[in-house]
């Protein structure tokens, strides 16, 4: 078994960094737009982050369960 260390993730410490980008964009974004949804422009940020064949086929995923559903 390996010996437990302290260093950090280098994964974790990289979607630290790009999540405080992230919030520093919707907040600049939400000051701009006062009218604007910090939600909304938060998960926007995260889905522009996602190439598009990865958002069309969870989109896709999607439909096929509500169809299911129905």
């Amino acid at each position: 078994m390996p010996a437990p260390t302290d260093a950090p993730d280098p994964a974790a410490v990289d979607a630290l960094e790009r999540a405080r980008v992230r919030l520093r964009a919707a907040q600049a974004i939400c000051a701009a737009e006062p009218q604007a949804s910090f939600e909304n422009v938060w998960h926007t940020l995260i889905l522009l982050e996602e190439s598009p064949v990865d958002r069309l086929n969870r989109s896709l995923a999607r439909g096929r369960a509500t169809a299911i559903q129905r």
